[in-house]
């Protein structure tokens, strides 16, 4: 085992007077390639570890939809030493948290415990991450669970709208696919997929683990090292992929559900991906226009005309691409003043931008809303394994505020009309098709989608 470096990130906020700091983060790497990275936390007595191994659901191969997701859901249902529901009971005497999940870049393993029971939480942790059965059993009983939910799914309009929008707005792109699994990718879906699937991807060399907590670094070191030490390497896949494509010109999708009295509505096309280095002009905009309570939409939509009781625009961002969306939803009957409202809305963000009022609210609001995220040992193991995974630079936390304060308002009048599109969109409405489509043609051209393709 070799000491690559300490950092020190202390993270100073001026913003509402607050000052928070962030104590030493350690960084090792052992032989077999596991990175791990260690930060004293002592203001409450948890323990947080995060281990994320690189390529989650893009990862997934053709026709099996799921693979990543039913894998990593699967880790905890059973062990070469534990049955799942011996997991379960020995994770609950712990009074403590243990998760695997999959995302569309990473797969992540979480466990939280009290300090004193670290020994048994490490255990355990480590148990589900080395030495997963994947019981058939198991895998024939979440199928059945993953199979309902897909019905389910069918009778939640807001889900079906997002669902539509990613798989529409990405494509072909590997972005775009149903992660949790479609009916057809269910069905085939074997043990040996999840298997080589997890073989391919829980590597020592492809992962990181992260420890945040009340602990002394060289003795979790000692623990972490005796229970990962023989963790063999293997041979690491490519995860790269190429970047998604713009939707070109206005494209608009009826999803037909003929029985909701209330259309779900998203617009967007593809954004930026998570290294952009216009990130912190794109979110002090982003801000402005539908990133907060007092946003241009939610004044506009909600305030001034009563039209939904939600909206919000977010860029959605990922190692190789992106989404830039807007998300509302209103009654059947104010569909089009609704989606003249966002358009006049962004037409006039992209020709003027923010006010200098709107500019220095937002950069007041994500500071303060930084500074306040990180109060917590899971949320600063999320934040400490990005900094890594995604390769940002090592003082990224420590000049996190800095950065937002050093946006000027140019820099936000010139990404609100690069990032913010208006000629190219993507429309995507959950809504009663034969009685929506007159209204909606004005926008662009239109195609109808049953339910039944929508959620497949």
């Amino acid at each position: 085992m070799r000491k690559i470096l300490t950092l020190v990130l202390v993270v100073s906020s001026l913003s509402f007077g607050q000052k928070i700091h962030v104590p030493p983060v350690a960084r090792f790497v052992l032989e077999n390639g596991l990175t791990i990275i260690l930060m004293e936390y002592k203001k409450v007595p948890l323990v947080h570890l995060r281990l994320v191994a690189r390529g989650g659901s893009a990862q997934d191969p053709d026709g099996l939809e799921g693979a990543a997701s039913m894998t990593t859901s699967l880790m905890r249902e059973g062990t070469t030493n534990r049955t799942a529901p011996e997991i379960a009971e020995a994770i609950d005497l712990t009074g403590g948290s243990l998760t695997v999940a999959s995302g569309l870049d990473y797969c992540a393993a979480k466990a939280e415990v009290m300090a004193k029971d670290i020994d048994a939480g490490l255990d355990l942790f480590s148990d589900v991450i080395l030495n997963p059965v994947f019981p058939v059993e198991e895998i024939k009983r979440e199928r059945k669970r993953r199979l309902a939910k897909l019905d389910a799914l069918k009778e939640e309009p807001s889900s079906i709208a997002s669902i539509t929008f990613s798989k529409t707005v990405y494509g072909s792109h590997p972005y775009g696919r149903q992660s949790f699994g479609t009916k057809a990718s269910l069905e085939l879906l074997k043990r040996e997929h999840l298997v080589d699937f997890y073989r391919r991807t829980f590597l020592p060399n492809n992962s990181m683990l992260v420890a945040v907590g009340d602990f002394n670094s060289q003795e979790i070191l000692g623990k972490i090292k005796s229970v990962f030490d023989g963790w063999r390497l293997g041979a690491r896949r490519d995860v790269s992929l190429p970047p998604p494509s713009l939707v070109r010109g206005r494209n608009i999708v009826l999803v037909n559900k003929a029985d909701v009295t209330q259309t779900q509505i998203r617009v967007g096309n593809i954004g930026v991906d998570i290294r952009n280095p216009d990130y912190f002009p794109i979110t002090v905009a982003n801000t402005v226009f539908g990133g907060g309570f007092t946003s241009r939409l939610v004044e506009e939509l909600r305030v001034k005309r009563s039209l939904t009781y939600g909206a919000s625009s977010r860029f959605s961002r990922y190692m190789f691409g992106g989404v830039y969306s807007i998300d509302t939803f209103t009654k059947n009957k104010t569909i089009t003043e609704t989606i003249n409202v966002v358009l006049e809305e962004l037409k006039k963000f992209r020709e003027r931008g923010p006010t200098k009022e709107e500019w220095q609210k937002a950069q007041n609001y994500i500071a303060g809303s930084f500074a306040r995220s990180l109060q917590t040992p899971a949320a600063l193991a999320a934040e400490i394994s990005d900094i890594e995974l995604y390769g940002f630079p090592k003082d990224y936390l420590e000049s996190y505020i800095e950065n937002i304060r050093a946006v000027q308002l140019a820099d936000v009048q010139r990404v609100a009309h690069e990032y913010f599109p208006l000629d190219d969109l993507l429309l995507v409405l959950v809504t009663p098709a034969q009685e929506t489509l007159p209204a909606i043609k004005q926008y662009g051209e239109v195609s109808i989608l049953e339910l039944r393709d929508a959620i497949q």
